[in-house]
This record gives structure tokens, sequence and C-alpha cells, in this order.
């Protein structure tokens, strides 16, 4: 399943779990999600960037950033950030 398809079909529970303070991952086989509610934008480019890869690329999803790893498995849901402003360019 690709990513679009994990996007689309996750549980209303994890879409209601959705909070600015977390970092969500979401892989073929689980949603995680780590701190990040102290985090600036620079800090919170480079946990991805840790988790995901140096290669990502980011875009917007049901109003959130997001990034995806370049082989497309994982993706990084940033509901802090609503507007890719200071993401593009990562």
């Amino acid at each position: 399943m690709d990513y679009q398809e994990r996007l689309k079909n996750l549980p209303p529970e994890v879409m209601t779990a959705f909070s600015e303070s977390f970092i969500f991952l979401i892989s073929n086989d689980k949603v995680q999600h780590f701190p990040a509610r102290d985090l600036t934008q620079a800090e919170m480019i480079q946990r991805v960037k840790e988790k995901l890869g140096e290669a990502v690329t980011w875009s917007l999803w049901q109003g959130f950033v997001i990034a995806v790893n370049s082989e497309e498995t994982c993706v990084a849901v940033l509901p802090k950030y609503y507007q890719l402003d200071g993401f593009e360019n990562e």
C-alpha cells in the first residue's frame, strides 16, 4: 500500500489523536508519535530527517504539513504546521 492509501485509511482514533505537541510517523505496519511540544520549526525539520532520512518531500495533507521519505515508505505528519513556509527548501 502506498503512503497516500495509508493516510486515506488511517483509523479515526489516529486522526483524532493528532496534536500539535507530537510528530506522527506512519509506516506500513505502525503509527508512532514523538514529543515535539517545544521544538522550533528548524528542530522539527531536523527530527523528521533523523527519522526519514535527508531526502524528504514536503507537502500538505488534510491541512497538515507532511514529509515523505524518498522510498515513500514512511510519512511524518506535523499537526503543528498548516503551511509549507520554511519547509519547501529543506
